[in-house]
């Protein structure tokens, strides 16, 4: 009798348990992007003031021609043709230097003057073989110069040659000459340069299993320096209309990917379907119409902002 009357006191004691467990959560702060516990806040709403301390930025998702394209690393080179070594035509002493490295020079303008060697020769003027930009000085004032010895470089950049570097991959058979690129880097912000594969490589480097397609690259604001590091997106497509969104707005995993569309004040988050990539943009197949402002600064903080409060109505008991 004992036995049964513990056992009734035990399970109305963990009855009450539960009970008291389940209606805790009004005293328990929930985690930051849950609605009761249950799933993802949907929407958002804030302040202006709220807004402009998060930094948020938007751009509209937009249909435009796209082309499926490779992306690869790639390195800033100037054309062949378009680059210049400097040398003396004879043995001598270097008298004076009449250009610094980084200024713009004429073909046929003097670059330095050489001293001969031979007793009673008249100085030598050096002058530049093209009109470019001195990209490298190898001698200084009184340096012994020899008629092979490199004394200075110099190179022109309107056009440039981009070398994009593969490895063995199917992606090396979808290149042809002629396809359309884009040139982008972090140097260049939101810009970018476009131009048109020009040759590639006969085989694979030996070596280091590589292979170099080169494309002819539009530079009129020389951005592009020589040397620098760049990606170099290949068009393997023929342009078709595509709604896009800039990479940086989209956010979580594989499983599941997100952007945050603004709408006045209000910010949903909406689960999007992804296709290909086009440089920065990715192709969004569902979850975005055109033309919304999709965040592309301040969209990872808003996963944890919480709405703002209503204001209560002073006139209402």
């Amino acid at each position: 009798m004992k036995k049964t009357i513990a056992a009734v006191i035990l399970i109305v004691g963990f009855g009450l348990f539960n009970q008291a467990f389940a209606h805790g959560g009004e005293d328990h702060a929930e985690a930051p992007g849950t609605e009761g516990g249950s799933g993802v806040v949907s929407t958002v709403t804030l302040s202006e003031t709220a807004i402009n301390n998060l930094g948020i930025q938007t751009v509209k998702s937009v249909i435009a021609p796209r082309a499926a394209s490779v992306d690869v690393s790639g390195i800033v080179e100037f054309l062949p043709e378009r680059q210049a070594i400097v040398t003396s035509r004879a043995a001598g002493r270097v008298s004076e230097i009449h250009i610094k490295v980084g200024e713009m020079v004429k073909k046929g303008q003097s670059l330095l003057t050489i001293q001969p060697i031979f007793v009673g020769s008249s100085p030598v003027s050096i002058p530049s073989p093209i009109t470019g930009y001195v990209t490298k000085q190898s001698v200084v004032l009184g340096q012994s110069v020899t008629p092979e010895a490199a004394l200075m470089e110099v190179g022109e950049s309107s056009e440039v040659l981009v070398r994009g570097v593969m490895y063995e991959t199917p992606d090396v058979t979808k290149i042809q000459v002629g396809q359309n690129v884009r040139v982008t880097s972090s140097l260049l912000g939101s810009d970018s340069l476009l131009g048109k594969v020009q040759r590639m490589d006969g085989a694979y480097d030996r070596g280091s299993r590589t292979f170099n397609v080169y494309a002819l690259v539009s530079n009129p604001d020389r951005k592009l320096l020589a040397n620098m590091q760049v990606v170099l997106s290949i068009e393997i497509t023929t342009p078709a209309d595509i709604l896009t969104v800039p990479v940086k707005a989209i956010l979580g995993d594989s499983g599941e990917q997100f952007v945050f569309v603004r709408n006045g004040n209000d910010f949903e988050r909406r689960s999007v379907k992804l296709g290909a990539k086009f440089g920065n943009d990715r192709e969004v197949l569902e979850g975005v119409f055109p033309d919304e402002e999709v965040v592309t600064v301040g969209n990872y903080q808003l996963q944890f902002a919480k709405s703002v409060e209503p204001k209560k109505d002073a006139h209402k008991e």
